[in-house]
């Protein structure tokens, strides 16, 4: 993506970068603060994702329970508020088991179309007796806690017969961020990178030329152009998000706030993107 900065964004200092995007942050979060001693995270979810999870690398004992952030492999290519210019915290990252899966029923059962389940009774045993249960049923697990029993019952998702475990065991993402609400912002907003990398309407396939009310008149409060432009391709509405940008439901919806409830996450800002098909959220996480 050609990135050419106006006059204005050029002669951006880095003290009034910072203090546009504190604007922005408080017009986002409707003059919502972080809570005193709160520690704040990243979410990101996508069904394309979880339909093609199995087989990879980053899924072994070993990486899982590696503190250090990483990138993971960009199958998409580049394209505007990509996820993959993030990096990773994968054992901080929640891998939720359909009940189905671990129950043994369904295209799982005795004439379901799966074939015969791929855990033993040990590590199932072990899952239920670790795992959060979320209001499907579904079994949720930080990759911290996965890595080691998967290691302990010996179970593979590197190898080809994972790859029937797609859209069955799935994934939400954490971002790595410092733990405040402003870096948390900062990664879901894509502006983490700074003013050099923001997206302009003119880098979206389709013309779109206003947020979604009441995001426009309340964005046009930002003195920083190409900040403002990047937060309304943000804000788009439902509609015109569907195939590119995004849409910003705020506290009032996200696709996966069970499994954040369920984990005790709470939700500050969400975002969807295409038709719910994925999507990214601020929550304030769970007291250690």
């Amino acid at each position: 993506m050609s990135i050419v900065l106006s006059e204005t964004e050029q002669s951006a200092e880095p003290v009034g970068w910072e203090a546009e995007l504190e604007r922005a942050f408080t017009i986002l979060l409707a003059g919502r603060t972080a809570e005193a001693g709160a520690r704040y995270g990243v979410y990101h979810a996508s069904e394309t994702l979880d339909e093609f999870l199995f087989p990879n690398d980053w899924t072994t004992p070993e990486v899982l329970v590696d503190p250090a952030p990483r990138p993971l492999p960009d199958t998409d290519g580049p394209y505007p508020f990509s996820p993959w210019t993030w990096r990773f915290d994968l054992p901080g990252s929640l891998f939720r088991f359909d009940p189905d899966l671990v129950d043994r029923t369904g295209a799982w059962g005795p004439d379901g179309h799966k074939g015969a389940g791929p855990f033993g009774a040990g590590f199932t045993a072990e899952l239920r007796t670790l795992a959060t249960v979320d209001e499907d049923g579904g079994l949720l697990l930080p990759g911290a806690e996965l890595g080691p029993l998967l290691a302990r019952h010996g179970v593979d998702l590197s190898g080809d017969g994972a790859e029937k475990l797609n859209t069955w065991l799935t994934v939400l993402l954490r971002v790595a961020t410092d733990g405040t609400l402003h870096d948390a912002m900062r990664a879901a907003t894509f502006t983490e990178r700074g003013p050099a990398h923001l997206v302009s309407p003119a880098d979206l396939r389709h013309t779109r030329t206003a947020a979604a009310d009441p995001w426009e008149q309340r964005l046009a409060a930002l003195t920083h152009p190409g900040l403002r432009d990047h937060l309304r391709m943000l804000s788009l509405t439902g509609r015109d998000s569907r195939s590119e940008g995004g849409h910003y439901y705020g506290t009032a919806h996200w696709p996966w706030s069970d499994l954040l409830d369920a984990t005790g996450c709470a939700l500050v800002a969400g975002w969807g993107f295409g038709e719910s098909q994925a999507g990214t959220a601020v929550v304030r996480l769970p007291a250690a």
